[in-house]
This record gives C-alpha cells, structure tokens and sequence, in this order.
C-alpha cells in the first residue's frame, strides 16, 4: 500500500486527463492541479519555497511567514505552515475571492488587508502587498518567501510539474497555460524545452493585464494578470513562451461554468481561461498546423470562485453571463 506520513507528501503526481473533441485529429490533455492537497498548483510553490528555506536555515519552527498573494499561495502555505508549525499570514487586498480568504483563516492563517487608500497613495496593490510583506516579516523577524522573484519557485516546477508532463504525454508538441508570478507555465515550460526544443509553450493573461503590453484595464479573473504599471516578477522569462495571447473575464467565467455543469469539472479561472483558448487554438490552427498533442494546466479548483463565477447573481451583475460561449463549447467539447 503506498500509505503517505504527511500533508506535503500529497502534492504532485496529479492526473493528467484527456478531453474529448469533434476534433479527433487533436489531442487535448488536462494536468488537473487542483487534486493538490491546497487545491491549487501553488502547493508545488509553496513546497519549494519552504523546503529551501528550512534547508538554508532561514525558516526554523515556530518562526511566522508573511507572504502577499492573491489567494492560492496563501491557501498552500497555511495549510504547509500548519503541518510544520509555523505561523501564517497572507498579505491580501480586496480583489481576492473571499472563498480563497475563508480557506486561509480555516487552516489557521490570518489576513493583513491592503486597502483602496494604500493602492491611491503609494501605487499599485499588488505592488503594496509585496512590500507590505517584506515590512512585516523584517518587523517580526519573520520570513517572506517572495514567490514573485524567488528562483526557488519556478525551480519547483521544473523539477515536479515539468517532469510529470513529460512522463505522461511524452510527444506533447504544445503547452497552455497562464501568467501570474510565471513560476508554473516558466518552470514546467523550460524543462519540455530542454527536452523538446520543437514544443510550443504558450502564456496566456487577462484581457486588461499588463505582462505583455504596458496598456491595461480592470478585470475580475483573479489569479493570473497584473494591472498596467504594477512590477513584474523576475521569475517570468519570456523566452520560453513561443506565443502568447489574451482571454476575457466574460470567455473564462463562462468556460468555468460549462465544464462544472457539463463535464463535471470544477476549475478555477486560469483554467477556464486555457479550456476556452484551446478550442480557438484549435479552430484557428494558431502558430503550426503540425500542432496535435496539447496540454492545459488546470491549475486550481472552482471551490475557490463560488461566491463569484458560480454565484449566477453575480454574473448577471457584472453583465458577464454569455450563453453563446457555453453554446460554442458544447460543440467543440463533446
């Protein structure tokens, strides 16, 4: 029996599944990060970032970490920081899904909240909550991880999520995945490069982020992105990326909604925002036609998002409900 000791011995390995098409001439994988322990892919950072810390003798028990995020690595480090013995808390503002929020004050976390005021006063919130949590960990001579531009988090991926892909599909010629820290899709992208230079990886943000072009407007997807202006992680190295391209709240939210109800699959917003781009990778034959064996990094759970893209009320407010795209879907996703 492979009986397992610990929390953090449960993140990794996860499923890949492939996902039936009308397009039998492709092949269309999903790694589904959210069997993570956390539910999220953010376990595999939160892994990496504690275990070289502790390594280096700069986290030791009972010591407080102080990390911003906006949701999911916070999730993964309190749950890691309850199985270890430290304490937690999760730099946040107001634009993480109060679910993701719940999760960290259940696994024994607390939340510092940065606030519309800071974000007018001293620049971007994201940009505030990085610094907010170097200030607290130097006052409380505690420890911050910074998952933006600590090598240690894209190395984690290179290491686990990388090495799972090309185990399971190892003549996959495309990687889809999205933007945020660029730990996930850099890490995991770099090792299939190494070992396949022909693989195209390609990075995806909100329609409204800012990775790629300096011009940006407000979005709801709450992951991935960052607002125009903000400092970008050093952990993102667009050389890996062959392509990259935008998705809309309205195409993300309703691609979450399609599969919880038609496929049984509750995922997060990056995924929905990769499920959706597929089908037009697809349709559109984007950058080769050579292309036919694809995988999506699902990287989290819908759990996280039920007071917003599952929450009908909401979405009828935002004006985000839209039923051609769930219509588009059913047909390519059979």
């Amino acid at each position: 029996m492979n009986i397992k000791k610990s929390i953090d011995n449960l993140i990794g390995k996860t499923p890949m599944m492939e996902m039936a098409t009308a397009r039998p001439d492709y092949k269309i994988f999903l790694k589904l990060e959210f069997f993570n322990p956390a539910g999220s892919f953010k376990d595999r950072t939160a892994l990496a970032l504690i275990n070289t810390a502790e390594k280096s003798g700069k986290l030791r028990k009972g010591m407080e970490i102080f990390e911003s995020s906006s949701g999911n690595t916070a999730k993964a480090l309190a749950m890691l920081s309850a199985a270890r013995g430290y304490k937690f808390t999760a730099v946040v503002d107001k634009h993480a899904p109060a679910d993701k929020l719940n999760s960290i004050l259940a696994y024994g976390g607390k939340l510092h909240f940065c606030t519309d005021e800071e974000d007018k006063k001293r620049g971007h919130l994201v940009d505030i909550r990085r610094a907010t949590a170097k200030k607290l960990a130097e006052d409380a001579g505690g420890v911050n991880l910074d998952q933006y531009d600590n090598p240690e988090n894209p190395k984690g991926f290179y290491n686990t999520l990388g090495k799972e892909i090309l185990e399971e599909v190892p003549d996959a010629d495309c990687l889809i995945g999205t933007i945020g820290t660029g730990s996930s899709l850099c890490g995991s992208g770099r090792y299939l490069k190494e070992r396949n230079p022909g693989i195209k990886i390609i990075a995806l943000e909100p329609k409204g982020s800012s990775h790629f072009s300096p011009h940006g407007h407000g979005y709801f997807i709450s992951g991935p992105g960052y607002p125009a202006g903000a400092i970008l992680p050093k952990n993102i190295d667009t050389s890996i990326f062959d392509s990259h391209d935008y998705v809309s709240d309205k195409e993300a939210f309703n691609t979450m909604r399609f599969f919880a109800q038609n496929k049984g699959i509750l995922a997060g917003d990056s995924s929905g925002m990769v499920l959706y781009y597929a089908m037009k990778f697809v349709k559109e034959k984007k950058i080769s036609k050579n292309i036919k064996k694809i995988i999506l990094i699902i990287g989290d759970s819908g759990e996280s998002y039920l007071s917003h893209a599952f929450n009908d009320n909401w979405m009828i407010e935002k004006e985000l409900l839209h039923e051609r795209i769930a219509k588009e879907l059913a047909q390519f996703y059979i």
